[in-house]
């Protein structure tokens, strides 16, 4: 499998994958790209201070030894932005230019763990990710929800490459609760080849970017390659995550960045620092979690981050 077949235009949609067979939902299929996951991005990376720590995805194991493990990580909602893209790929970028973004992550069992990096590791766990990108915009959301206009609490950016992102805050109202109504929800839960029976919002288009899911080898870990995330009024810098296990969602969380170091990226990094200040940071966001909060430092031009997952399986 192309680990770069997400390129602009490549849409893994749910029904597509029906349509060529229904092959996403086959396990030899979602085995071999669970595998493909520990394979990119391998190019040798730097710390801060130049000094070569060795590989990417050595310095990403390192850093998931190093955060907290074997903890029960905190259900949180799913918001008003997930809908079932039932695609299998470790390059979630597609067209979305921004700060690069290696990101790992352990499925752990708590029932069979220790503080030994390798135990209660879960393997063959699907684990999706979904997050905004450097302007604010969910993909499937950018002409809106119901009747056309940006999504509710974030702004539509310019093409990519082109012209300059939106100033300030997003328009009054921001985005509704998350955990509230789906924005042009119709109620249809996912029947897909790895998640069956979450509900669905309605997207306005079939954009797919920022979103994909991998499966977890022996050591419990999936790497996913993307884009530092951008913001949007009334949220702290997130990224949304669920674990499902047999096509049940076991987990629903989201990721979280130490505020010094968002700072960091949006003071010095385009297009970050033309958005505008955030309004929202970690300690005033209500649905924030120190168990979720990543270790994330940044390496030759790029974001490493990384978080264990702690499941009741």
């Amino acid at each position: 499998m192309d680990p770069r077949s997400d390129s602009p235009g490549a849409r893994f949609t749910r029904r597509r994958a029906l349509g060529l067979g229904g092959l996403l939902g086959a396990t030899g299929l979602l085995a071999a790209c669970g595998s493909q996951a520990a394979g990119t991005a391998e190019a040798t990376a730097a710390t801060p201070t130049g000094a070569v720590t060795g590989s990417v995805g050595e310095q990403l194991t390192a850093m998931l030894d190093s955060a907290p493990q074997c903890v029960m990580t905190a259900e949180e909602t799913q918001g008003p932005y997930w809908f079932d893209v039932d695609s299998i790929r470790s390059d979630i970028r597609e067209d979305r230019t921004g700060l690069p973004m290696e990101l790992a992550l352990r499925v752990q069992n708590l029932a069979q763990c220790t503080a030994d990096p390798a135990s209660g590791a879960v393997a063959n766990a699907v684990v999706e990710v979904w997050h905004c990108d450097a302007v604010g915009v969910y993909s499937g959301f950018a002409s809106g929800p119901a009747a056309g206009g940006p999504p509710p609490g974030a702004q539509q950016g310019p093409p990519q490459g082109a012209g300059t992102p939106p100033q300030g805050a997003p328009p009054a109202g921001g985005p509704p609760p998350d955990g509230a109504a789906q924005p042009g929800g119709s109620g249809e839960l996912s029947d897909g080849g790895y998640s069956v029976g979450d509900p669905e919002s309605t997207p306005s288009d079939d954009a797919t970017f920022l979103r994909g899911a991998q499966v977890t080898g022996a050591d419990g870990v999936v790497r996913f390659t993307s884009i530092f995330p951008g913001w949007y009024r009334g949220r702290a810098v997130h990224v949304h995550i669920k674990v499902h296990i047999d096509k049940k969602t076991v987990l629903t969380t989201q990721l979280f960045f130490d505020d010094a170091l968002t700072d960091a990226v949006y003071q010095d990094t385009a297009p970050y620092d033309r958005r505008g200040e955030r309004d929202t940071r970690n300690d005033s966001d209500s649905i924030y979690d120190p168990t979720g909060l990543s270790v994330s430092r940044p390496a030759d031009g790029s974001m490493l981050t990384a978080l264990n997952l702690g499941i009741d399986a």
